[in-house]
């Protein structure tokens, strides 16, 4: 397999600056994830299918997240994309993977990718937090950058905190790693809350202000956000507006109905192993092994990954 062809291909389809192209390969992408179509001797499409483990309601299953997925721009319209998809599909079969994921990169991938079997499944929320004119102080918590506490520390609590939530995909400690060197590329930093043990209680990936905009609408956005309680939460978000001289922040947060957002997709791969979990942990449900056996597989996939109630949940995925 041709990985510079793959890249060269990366690099013309996507807006990604070379200093992201190169992390990415250097810490992603694996041959032995990676499917193309060649024509000729050349690579003219290319996906990456990145294995993630995902909480899933008392237990843990396995998700290959869609990445990189591009086409050549003059073999585009020829269906190269969904025999990709296709072929994928079975090799995710091959090695017993529950769910497969995606993040559409424009709105319009959203109608694509449902014409391939995948449905909404992955929602989330914002919230704005505006800094008060009176600061708030706590003597016992320091709020310091992530170069402080070691990276096992660190990557512990993130760990810890991911795997609080009952759907939701986790990120190894390589992954990890690459997070916060991407938010490095990006000019953000990862603003860390320790407490008077120096343990880490509470976390804040931060990018930094658009500087194009004017003053008055400046903000810092939190692309993910943990913390122990509400005053450790707005101790981070204080601080983080503090130093990028402005008032107001963003947070991305787990999604709160009503206020959800369209994120990310789903398509149940092994839906035999899904439907035996969840009804073992959905007993008041009305729905019966029928019900679901008859259902489409959007359908199914909005059901057992719990989208009616918004409960799946996954960020800063790099692609």
């Amino acid at each position: 397999m041709n990985k510079q062809q793959i890249i060269d291909l990366w690099r013309l389809s996507f807006n990604d600056s070379e200093e992201f192209i190169r992390l990415y390969f250097d810490r992603v992408y694996k041959e032995e994830n990676t499917l193309v179509i060649e024509k000729n001797g050349q690579v003219v499409s290319a996906l990456q299918m990145l294995p993630y483990t995902m909480t899933y309601y008392g237990t843990e299953i396995s998700v290959a997240y869609i990445s990189g997925a591009c086409t050549l721009p003059s073999m585009r319209g020829k269906g190269l994309m969904r025999e990709l998809l296709q072929n994928a599909f079975e090799e995710m079969k091959y090695r017993s993977v529950a769910v497969t994921a995606l993040i559409p990169a424009d709105p319009w991938l959203f109608d694509y990718y449902r014409v391939q079997g995948y449905t909404e499944a992955f929602d989330y929320s914002e919230e704005v937090y505006t800094r008060p004119e009176t600061p708030v102080y706590a003597p016992e918590i320091t709020v310091v950058p992530p170069e402080v506490p070691s990276i096992d520390k660190l990557y512990a609590y993130f760990n810890r905190k991911l795997r609080e939530r009952k759907c939701c995909v986790l990120h190894t400690q390589d992954d990890f790693i690459t997070i916060l060197r991407d938010l490095q590329l990006d000019g953000g930093q990862m603003l860390t809350a320790l407490n008077e043990k120096d343990q880490p209680i509470g976390m804040a990936f931060v990018l930094s202000p658009d500087n194009t905009l004017p003053e008055e609408k400046k903000q810092v956005y939190v692309k993910e956000f943990f913390y122990d309680d509400d005053r450790v939460a707005n101790l981070l978000l204080q601080e983080a507006t503090l130093q990028n001289n402005v008032n107001r922040a963003t947070y991305k947060t787990p999604p709160v109905i009503p206020a959800t957002r369209p994120f990310g997709m789903a398509r149940v791969i092994d839906t035999e192993r899904l439907r035996h979990h969840w009804l073992s942990t959905h007993k008041d449900s009305p729905l019966t092994e029928q019900n679901l056996k008859d259902m489409d597989i959007q359908t199914f996939t909005r059901i057992v990954m719990g989208y009616p109630n918004r409960e799946a949940y996954m960020s800063l995925m790099l692609d």
